[in-house]
C-alpha cells in the first residue's frame, strides 16, 4: 500500500491524528520524507490496522514466533496463567498451566476426547507453560530443530501444551481425532511439516492456542502456521 493511501486510511481511522501532521495536507507531504520519518511503533500500528490478527504483540493469541522472531519482552511472562481445570485428563491437568482462555479451551477438548473414545482414552499432558529460564536451560543439550530458542517458545506464551494419550505418545486414531477437532477449540499442530518449513522438526504432539478463527482457516487450508504466516509477507 503507497504511503499517501495509507496516510488517508490512518486518519480515517483515528490511528494517526490530523495534529501529527503539522497541519500540512496530505497531498503536501513527501512520501518518502515521511517514511523515514514514521516511527517503528507507528509502523506496527499501522500493520495492526490492516490485519486480522495482531501477529506482533507479545500478549497476542497470534503472536508469531519462530528463530528470528522473538518476543518483545524476551522474558514475558503471561499475566493469566491459571492451572488446567479439567477432570478428563490422564494426568493431573492441574498441575500445569495455560493462560486462561487456552486452558478453558483445552478442558473443552480433553471431554470431548474422552466422550469420542467411548471412555477408554484421556489425553495426557507433558508441558505447557516453561518459562524464560526453564527454557534456557533446556537450550543447552536440547538441538535448535527441536527446542526454540528462549524468548522464542510458545511454551513460554502460555499458549502450547505437549499431548499424549493415557500416558504414553499419540497413537494413530488418537492424533486424528486431534487434528480434525482441535481447531475447533482454537488449537493448532505447530510444527508439521519439517525443518524447511516451520523450523522445527515434525512433533504431532506439540499444540499450540491461536483461536478459533485463525485454527480453524489453517486447518482448512492444510497450512501451517509458518507457512502461512510467511505467505503475508
Amino acid at each position: 500500500m503507497e504511503t499517501v493511501t495509507m496516510l488517508t486510511l490512518l486518519l480515517g481511522s483515528g490511528i494517526l491524528s490530523g495534529d501529527a501532521m503539522s497541519g500540512m495536507s496530505i497531498e503536501q507531504l513527501d512520501p518518502i520524507v515521511l517514511e523515514q520519518q514514521l516511527s517503528s511503533e507507528l509502523k506496527t500500528k499501522l500493520e495492526s490496522a490492516f490485519s486480522s490478527y495482531d501477529l506482533n504483540s507479545d500478549s497476542s493469541y497470534q503472536k508469531f514466533l519462530d528463530t528470528t522472531h522473538f518476543f518483545n519482552d524476551r522474558s514475558y511472562t503471561p499475566s493469566d496463567l491459571e492451572s488446567i481445570q479439567s477432570d478428563f485428563t490422564f494426568n493431573n491437568a492441574r498441575k500445569f498451566k495455560l493462560r486462561k482462555e487456552a486452558g478453558a479451551q483445552f478442558a473443552d477438548m480433553a471431554w470431548h476426547f474422552r466422550s469420542a473414545s467411548n471412555k477408554k482414552k484421556k489425553i495426557s499432558i507433558t508441558s505447557t507453560f516453561r518459562s524464560y529460564d526453564f527454557q534456557k536451560k533446556m537450550n543447552g543439550s536440547c538441538h535448535a530443530h527441536h527446542c526454540a530458542e528462549a524468548g522464542s517458545s510458545e511454551h513460554q506464551a502460555g499458549l502450547a501444551i505437549d499431548l499424549g494419550v493415557n500416558g504414553r505418545r499419540l497413537d494413530s486414531a488418537s492424533f486424528e481425532w486431534i487434528r480434525n477437532n482441535a481447531h475447533k477449540r482454537g488449537f493448532h499442530n505447530t510444527y508439521q511439516k519439517g525443518v524447511e518449513i516451520d523450523g522445527k522438526m515434525v512433533e504431532p504432539w506439540h499444540w499450540r492456542y491461536l483461536g478459533v478463527k485463525l485454527a480453524t482457516e489453517l486447518y482448512e487450508k492444510k497450512m501451517s502456521f509458518a507457512e502461512w504466516y510467511y505467505q503475508q509477507k
